[in-house]
């Protein structure tokens, strides 16, 4: 296991360079994996009940990689059950098993760049759909890559290896919910992780707030142009504030 993570590292920094080419999100343009992709949503509904898209931006700027965490909130509590992640994943250093990395060793050592390239691509921020179940949901994490920088919010919710008992979840400043409903595709617009400034004590961190938009107008006219199926039954949407007070599950009041 001690070998995995500088092989894994050194992957990554190669398929990095591979997929460094990605889609303006402003093009009216798209390729024919984008094209099934936002095809695709539809039976993402038949699966789960609702399909999603959202894309992150950090400081008004996209994120060539972004996703959020989301948990539902059952009966203004946030219930501690299976989260979901919408957006787009961050690369393969979270999902690298010991046969992902055999494998994609074995194609980088005999050059098979088509099929790394595969493996590496970025998805279309347009049409990455992820299948979601119906409800209200917050956001615990937000995550920005951008290949040699990267942003956070809430890896506080995500505790440490090994930890035994379920770490109560924390909903994130800012634009952190939003409802999903049944049968839907919902365009979740942008998702904008906002500095607001630091903690300015030793080894300080900076501090940051959601700030949620719908869908900008290019995007929209893309959907419209390549997929005017899919975009037809689009509900375009954007996370807001809960203006509930949000308490995890093992963080109830107690009853006097």
């Amino acid at each position: 296991m001690r070998n995995k993570r500088p092989l894994a590292a050194g992957l990554i920094a190669a398929m990095t360079l591979l997929s460094s080419c990605v889609t303006n999100p402003n093009s009216p343009k798209m390729d024919e994996s984008a094209k099934a992709a936002g095809r695709r949503a539809a039976t993402m509904v038949q699966d789960k009940g609702a399909a999603a898209v959202v894309r992150v931006m950090f400081n008004g700027t996209y994120c060539r990689r972004g996703s959020v965490r989301l948990q539902k909130i059952v009966d203004g509590k946030i219930d501690e059950g299976p989260f979901v992640e919408i957006g787009q994943p961050l690369g393969p250093d979270d999902m690298l098993g010991l046969k992902d990395v055999a494998k994609l060793s074995f194609q980088m050592l005999t050059l098979n760049l088509a099929a790394v390239a595969k493996a590496s691509a970025v998805e279309d921020i347009r049409t990455s759909f992820r299948a979601i179940e119906p409800g209200r949901y917050v956001i615990t994490v937000a995550e920005c890559d951008n290949g040699d920088s990267h942003a956070a919010m809430g890896y506080a919710n995500l505790g440490s290896i090994g930890d035994k008992e379920k770490k109560p979840q924390i909903p994130l400043l800012g634009d952190n919910s939003i409802v999903i409903g049944k049968g839907e595709i919902v365009d979740a617009g942008i998702v904008d992780i906002v500095s607001t400034g630091s903690t300015g004590f030793l080894f300080g961190h900076q501090t940051a707030r959601l700030a949620g938009s719908e869908a900008p107008q290019p995007l929209r006219e893309a959907m419209k142009l390549n997929l005017p199926d899919v975009y037809a039954g689009i509900t375009y949407t954007k996370f807001s504030a809960y203006e509930g007070i949000l308490f995890p599950l093992n963080l109830q009041p107690k009853e006097k």
